[in-house]
């Protein structure tokens, strides 16, 4: 979708973090801030990020969670941190 056609020049980066649909009492949350009135955010598949980045190449570690990228401590185990994925994608 972003990937190749809208990144850029080559040797271009993309850095992109969303909210995830993987943690059900996020799900919940979100569904009742979006019942609010306030203006909808809709909790993406991990699989539909991945797809932001077709044709780029993956910085490691790649699309994981945000508390995974570059970690000064070890992931507390907290599902709720599993939330927010992050990525950063190369133009070859």
């Amino acid at each position: 979708m972003l990937g190749q056609e809208r990144c850029g020049a080559s040797g271009s980066y993309l850095s992109l973090n969303d909210g995830t649909d993987t943690y059900e009492a996020a799900n919940q949350a979100q569904a009742a801030y979006n019942d609010s009135g306030a203006i909808p955010y809709i909790l993406r598949p991990v699989e539909q990020l991945a797809g932001f980045f077709d044709g780029l190449e993956l910085v490691e570690p790649g699309l994981v969670p945000c508390p995974r990228w570059r970690p000064e401590t070890e992931p507390s185990g907290n599902p709720a941190e599993e939330v927010n994925y992050g990525a950063v994608g190369r133009k070859p």
